[in-house]
Formats: structure tokens, sequence, C-alpha cells
């Protein structure tokens, strides 16, 4: 069952609740109880099916259907999760450099649908949060509304790129219609009225594809600091709430240039822990870049090597790679190499995101 579709049937079921009733028992309508509805309801809160008993729906429980009272589970607010539930909050880091608006729309149509579909089916999943920022931080220049790629005539406007995105472009209008340093003016109009967006929902994978709509931005003088981005906005005053207690943080980082961060990596790993009390079990990272060791020219002008992929060429990345290492089992390095696509990267994600959860239930 998809994302959408797992969501808006528990909200629907939710609001269908005129009582709740004792052990498992989901209740009847007045339409009475469709099977289907009923064995489909009761799989996606986490049970095992349901049948129906005359007009009542009633969920299969662990023995044998009597200890299980399934409106506990839909009527759950996100924020309130059992022992063996696992909280995500999930940073993107994205490269808004010219060379990486080809992968926007393969990250935003396919490859974080695909994310979210396997979040949904997950079974320890508690609530999620998710932030889309850029990979720079501090205040920038950009010239916003002129014409040419550089924006040229336009309005000088100075923008704190630390700041997690709320704005982006129409979904599906290309990035070609807008010169490169033009800020988005289309409100994502997140659900949580915060600065990232908060789930299970029915509109998550809308407001995810807002948002990571990003533009093309750059600056020649900051460079692309990836890494260092993704701490800092995690660090910021503007995205304070961001993380919680006990949630299992995950950042992923796009790119298709190496680290220009003036922190090491070292320094960036362990700024992320500190973020966590120091706990490595609640961090985990995914860098989505290039080759340790690259065996084509992918920049002429510098004579960068690196590999040639679907989304274009990217730099070899050696510094990216040891920086995933530094997280053990909890980091993986995915290359934007050959026929590899932006959904295995995220599944990989998936991957070390489990094994976290998986540790941080068993606490």
């Amino acid at each position: 069952m998809g994302f959408r579709a797992l969501f808006a049937l528990l909200a629907v079921a939710a609001m269908a609740a005129a009582c709740s009733p004792e052990d498992d028992e989901v209740g009847s309508t007045d339409g009475g109880c469709s099977l289907n509805s009923c064995n489909s309801l009761c799989l996606a809160a986490g049970l095992p099916g349901g049948t129906c008993q005359g007009s009542t729906c009633v969920c299969d429980g662990t023995d044998g259907g009597t200890d299980t009272d399934i409106w506990d589970v839909i009527d759950r607010p996100p924020y309130e999760t059992t022992a063996e539930q696992c909280d995500v909050d999930i940073l993107f880091v994205y490269d808004t450099s010219a060379s990486m608006m080809d992968a926007v729309g393969p990250l935003t149509s396919e490859a974080f649908p695909a994310f979210a579909d396997a979040l949904a089916t997950y079974p320890h999943l508690g609530s999620v949060r998710v932030g889309v920022k850029t990979n720079l931080f501090g205040e920038h220049a950009f010239e916003n509304g002129g014409t040419g790629y550089s924006c040229d005539g336009g309005v000088e406007e100075t923008i704190q790129t630390s700041l997690f995105l709320t704005n982006g472009w129409d979904v599906g209008e290309p990035h070609e219609v807008h010169c490169c340093e033009e800020i988005p003016s289309v409100d994502c109009a997140f659900a949580s009225s915060q600065r990232w967006i908060e789930g299970p929902s029915a509109t998550m994978l809308d407001e995810f594809a807002c948002a990571a709509n990003v533009p093309c931005q750059g600056d020649v003088l900051a460079g692309e600091p990836t890494l260092e981005a993704g701490l800092r906005g995690l660090q910021h005053d503007g995205n304070v709430g961001f993380l919680r207690d006990g949630a299992v943080l995950l950042v992923v980082f796009i790119t298709d240039e190496e680290d220009q961060s003036t922190a090491t990596p070292e320094s960036i790993h362990d700024g992320l822990l500190a973020l966590k009390g120091g706990d490595e079990r609640y961090v985990a990272v995914v860098t989505i870049a290039g080759p340790r060791v690259g065996t084509v020219e992918v920049n002429p002008v510098y004579h960068t090597m690196g590999c040639d992929g679907r989304y274009g060429g990217t730099e070899q990345t050696p510094k990216i790679i040891d920086f995933s290492a530094l997280f053990g089992t909890r980091g993986v390095h995915y290359e934007m190499c050959g026929d590899n696509e932006m959904s295995g990267a995220l599944t990989a994600g998936f991957d070390v995101l489990e094994l976290s959860c998986e540790e941080v239930i068993l606490l």
C-alpha cells in the first residue's frame, strides 16, 4: 500500500469512529462491515488482519484477537509512540549548483515517494519530520528577478541559507524558466506551520515535492560546503524544534562535487553526534556523490576526474566518502555513476535508518 493511501485510510477510519470499542473491535457504521475494508484497515494499523462479526470489524490480536484495541493505534497523536516505535527526523541537504538541477525531478517524483512507501511499511515507524535545505549556510546575496543565467538586472536580496526551505517552484516546472539566482516564490504551505514537514500525513509527498524543487543558487566565494551546511542548518536558531529527544536523526547529503567545507569531516561528525547527546545510535547519514577515484574527466576547465551518470558528471569525492565512513554501519555512500538512480540511494538510506531504529527500540 502506498504512503498516500495508507494514511488517508487511517484518517478516514479515525473520523468514522463514534466511540472506542472494547478489546480489538474496530466498530461498525450504518453501512455495515466490509471484509476487504476491515482487513485492510487492520493491516494498515500494523495488526495481522481482521474479519467481520456482524456489522463490526474485529482485528486479529496476538493472542487470538482479544488484546488489541486498534483505536489506540489509529487515534494515537503523531508524537505519542510506544517503546516499540521509532520517531525519525530527516534532513535533506541538496547541492543547488546549476549542474545538479537535472537530479531534482527524479528526487521528488521517484526517489522520495519510494522512500516514503518503505517508511509506511516499516512496522516500528512512529512519526516523521522532514527538512530540506541548500548546501550553503549563513547569509548570502542573490540577484532576484533578473534575466539570463546570472539574473542580470535583478534586485539583490540577502537570505539566510541556514534556514530550511519552505518555498519552491511549481511542481514539474523546469528550472530553465528561472535564472540561476532567482529566489523561489511558491509557498509550500506545510500543514505543520513549521519550517519542516510532519508526518505521516496525506500531504507529505506534495509538501516535499514543493520544497525539494530547490532553487539554483550558488556563491563562488563560499564554494560548496555541503557537509558543514547540514550541521549549521541543524544548529541554527531558525530551525529550533526540528530535532526531538529520542528521535533518530538521518541526514542525506546530495552533491556532484567534492565537499568544500572549512570544517573537517571529523568535526562535522562530532557536531552531529553532539546534537544527539553524543550517542552514535541516534545518528545516521547517507552521502550521495561521486567515486573515490574518477575514471573520466568531468570538468574540462579544472580537469577534474569523476564519473558519468544518469544526472551528468560527478566529481570524485574521497573526502565525502571518508566522512560517511566515520559513522560506521550507520553511514552509507552511494555513487551517482553509471545507471545508478536516486531511488537506489534512498533505499540504502532506509536500510541504515532501519538499523538505527532497531538499536534504539532495543535500548
